[in-house]
């Protein structure tokens, strides 16, 4: 029998087949982005790899392709200077892919095929060109600076979570991954954002910053608010050097880059309809600093257009895995490229085997430019100092502002993160952590509006005292921003003595940089040289490990009350009127006091008052709840002071002058690391003066090396009423390093130090001190020169320094004798730890 129903399914089966052939080649779309910066790569290949068909992605990484016909085809993603990316058929589920390519590793070179090579001959065109095409060369010109910083905990994955005990209350971070990439987890940290005006003069160099809103998220603390917004680290590719984490990298388009980078030239595009040469770099040799890399170059012009740096593997800096750079330009009314976009990236790992790392990335946007010159020199014209931050009180903080001024809007990514930190903060556990990481490395614990510690120097221990306990107390800034009271205890088992300082500070908030400070302190000098709060001290739970054998330890008992005022301008100039009653009492094996009595009174007791200016152009600092952190520039810091002794105020027996005066510098040398110098000299005047009113020398009495004293002198040997020195420490950092192939790949420096003093003391104080008499014998040098020399490694295994350092003491008199007391090493090895980039 007949029947109709195949003919009336057939259309349905039909349609079914051609719907599935449909379905089977919509095309596959997506974006193609760096890994680890997120960069969209442009110009990428895109083919299947048995059908043989396809496309490229465009000038922002987008492509799309015709799916293939094969049921197990790959999808190939190439792309000069890039791992390439297999992705079988059928993982291509997602209707939009975002597919992430990896940088090849640093020792291998992309190969381009060529008769000759054209990329050294575009690299000499665009060196040719580079003062027309330098940005900063731009007489002038204003924008809006759009900042964005994010910080990270990265490298955790399901596993930490769950294995790791401090984790696993977190876990929940991982539902707020983006599903269609493939990042591992991470914990967001901080994210902050700004909007300032920039106004920027070549001639002469100058600039000025104002700060229009400024927003963070997440661990607000105000010390790393000041270091995001009040150090900006500018970065230019035109220059022969860039400068990251204070070090010199060789930028790919210096003078001298074809002795540092291999260039190839890769291919030709139009971008935007406009001709562009497409160029790659890599390093010549390993351990140098250098980038590897490729560049978009405008035809016309040879200028940059887009450049992507990535430090090398082997580059002379400590805890950065990876670091990125990526700067685009875009062309302004007048022709010139202008900057449009940087963005730094960097992998940071503070432990070994990369077990936790921190990702910082960073970018600004610039937009809305003005090159009218008069009406930026206005603008500059109202700074107070040489390339001024000026940050506006009326921020603008809600979330409404934020949306219609960034340049750009945050990505479902971002917004997940300021999700995830709003949560966290939230969190009481994640609060307790964070208080105690700040313990470890602060050292100080917040209780309210107090705080304790620092716990370092809770116990300690010396011979006068045996063993030491001290206990500090502090105000913090939830008791008043202005006003800190602060103090200690500390007691001695042996001399079953209590010591004590309290102290008292106040920054008027009216008056801009004014400050005044009144402390009361009866304690010993522990290892006080110049009896300031700049002296590193002994008294804490490392000091004793490493001392100097044979050598006695020497006290100063010390009762002082000071009275400080303090006015700081934004130009960098400061000064400082203090007014100081000190009583000393030398402990054994140093003198007794009565060998200084003099038949003036039974303490030796000196008032004096002192005047300090001083001058530090380009010196930024943060200011803490504690004390001022300070960060010097790379012009010299100068330092003038004067004090006048006064007899008969507060039963002070003493009547002298002094004058001081210092200059200090840190100089980067190009291509040849970083020199630091301190040159000073000074003068008291004032007959019959103790030795602790007179101008001791810094010695040192343990294993660890001191940058700021001599390492092989001891404590207390060298006395001079005038006196000048100097002090020269040269890092070659790995330039000499590199010199031995073994060594190239290793994170160690070397380096030079030299040090010396000229000093003198008039024939009164030396009579009256007793030079060279006595079991203790304090020395003079005697119109001679006291010199120390050595070398050394740095940077080994990241932390560690060590000094080999030589003495070249003053000449000894025919008749003298020296002291078990004092005995004398004229070398010496010395180790030291530093964090150091």
């Amino acid at each position: 029998m007949f029947s109709m129903k195949p003919f009336l399914l057939t259309p349905f089966i039909l349609l079914a087949h051609f719907c599935g052939i449909a379905q089977t080649n919509s095309p596959i779309k997506g974006r193609i982005v760096n890994g680890f910066t997120k960069e969209p790569i442009a110009f990428s290949s895109v083919r299947w790899l048995i059908q043989k068909t396809g496309n490229i992605s465009d000038s922002v990484g987008k492509f799309s392709i015709a799916n293939s016909n094969f049921p197990n085809d790959t999808l190939i993603i190439d792309y000069v200077g890039y791992d390439q990316k297999r992705i079988g058929k059928k993982d291509l589920h997602i209707e939009h892919l975002v597919i992430n390519l990896e940088n090849l590793r640093s020792n291998e070179q992309v190969l381009v095929k060529s008769k000759f090579n054209k990329g050294l001959r575009w690299w000499k065109s665009v060196v040719t060109n580079k003062n027309l095409n330098n940005p900063y060369h731009i007489p002038s010109y204003g924008c809006e600076i759009y900042k964005k910083i994010e910080l990270d905990l990265n490298n955790v994955n399901k596993n930490s979570f769950n294995n790791i005990k401090f984790l696993k209350p977190f876990a929940f971070v991982l539902d707020n991954i983006d599903s269609i990439t493939d990042e591992k987890p991470f914990l967001p940290i901080l994210m902050t954002e700004a909007l300032s005006n920039y106004y920027y003069t070549s001639n002469p160099n100058d600039s000025r910053e104002v700060i229009k809103a400024q927003k963070a998220y997440g661990i607000r603390n105000e010390s790393i608010m000041q270091i995001l917004n009040g150090f900006e680290q500018k970065i230019n590719i035109y220059d022969n050097y860039i400068k990251l984490f204070s070090k010199e990298f060789i930028s790919p388009i210096s003078d001298f880059a074809d002795k540092f980078y291999n260039f190839k030239g890769a291919d030709t595009q139009y971008i935007k309809g406009i001709k562009v040469f497409h160029l790659l770099f890599s390093p010549l040799r390993e351990g140098e600093n250098t980038f590897k890399g490729d560049a978009w170059i405008e035809a016309s012009n040879w200028a940059i257009r887009k450049m992507n740096l990535n430090i090398s593997a082997t580059a002379d800096v400590n805890f950065v895995n990876r670091l990125s750079i990526v700067q685009e330009f875009e062309k302004q009314d007048n022709g010139k490229l202008i900057f449009s976009k940087d963005k730094l990236t960097a992998d940071l790992s503070p432990l070994p085997n990369d077990k936790l790392t921190f990702v910082i990335r960073k970018s600004n946007s610039y937009q809305n430019f003005n090159l009218q010159e008069q009406d930026i020199k206005l603008e500059i014209a109202k700074n107070k100092k040489k390339n001024e931050v000026i940050l506006l009180e009326n921020n603008n903080n809600n979330a409404s502002f934020w949306d219609t001024n960034r340049h750009d809007q945050l990505n479902n990514n971002e917004q997940n993160i300021l999700k995830t930190i709003d949560t966290l903060k939230k969190l009481p556990l994640f609060k307790e952590y964070s208080r105690n990481i700040e313990f470890i490395v602060d050292g100080h614990r917040k209780i309210g509006k107090i705080e304790i510690g620092p716990w370092y120097k809770w116990i300690s221990g010396n011979k006068y005292e045996n063993t030491r306990f001290r206990f500090d107390i502090g105000t913090n800034e939830l008791f008043s921003k202005n006003l800190r009271l602060s103090g200690y205890l500390a007691y001695g088992t042996a001399d079953q003595k209590f010591k004590e300082k309290l102290s008292i500070q106040y920054r008027f908030k009216k008056q801009k940089g004014l400050s005044t400070e009144f402390s009361y302190l009866n304690d010993l000098d522990n290892g006080r040289v110049r009896f300031n709060e700049e002296d590193i001290t002994i008294d804490n739970i490392f000091s004793q490990i490493l001392r100097r054998p044979g050598i006695p330890q020497k006290f100063l008992g010390q009762k002082e009350y000071k009275f400080l005022l303090t006015k700081e301008w934004e130009s960098g100039l400061s000064n400082s009127l203090t007014f100081t009653r000190e009583t000393f009492e030398p402990f054994t094996p140093l003198p007794n006091k009565r060998n200084f009595m003099n038949g003036k009174s039974s303490e030796i007791i000196s008032s004096d008052i002192m005047y300090r200016i001083r001058y530090a152009p380009g010196e930024k600092k943060i200011i803490t709840n504690r004390r001022p952190i300070r960060f010097k520039g790379s012009k010299p810091i100068y330092e003038l002071r004067f004090s006048k002794g006064i007899n008969g105020v507060f039963q002070s027996a003493y009547d002298f002058t002094k004058v001081h005066a210092a200059i200090s510098q840190k100089i980067r040398v190009p291509n040849f690391g970083l020199i630091s110098y301190n040159v000073y000299a000074g003068k008291i005047y004032g007959d019959s003066l103790p030795f602790m009113l007179l101008e001791l020398h810094p010695g040192n009495e343990v294993y660890v090396y001191n940058r700021n004293g001599f390492n092989l002198m001891n404590r207390f040997e060298y006395y001079s009423d005038t006196y000048a020195g100097f002090q020269v420490e040269h890092n070659f950092e790995k330039k000499l390093i590199n010199l031995i192939p073994l060594l190239r790949k290793t994170k160690i420096r070397q380096f030079w130090t030299l040090k010396g003093v000229w000093g003198v003391m008039n024939p009164t104080n030396r009579a009256f001190n007793r030079i060279e008499l006595g079991p203790y014998q304090l020395r003079s040098l005697k119109n001679h020169t006291y010199l120390e020399y050595g070398t050394g490694f740095d940077n080994i295994f990241r932390f560690f320094r060590i000094d080999f350092v030589w003495r070249v003491a003053p000449p000894y008199p025919a008749n003298y004798t020296p002291s078990r007391m004092q005995p004398i090493q004229n070398f010496g090895v010395f180790g030291s730890l530093k964090v150091q980039f």
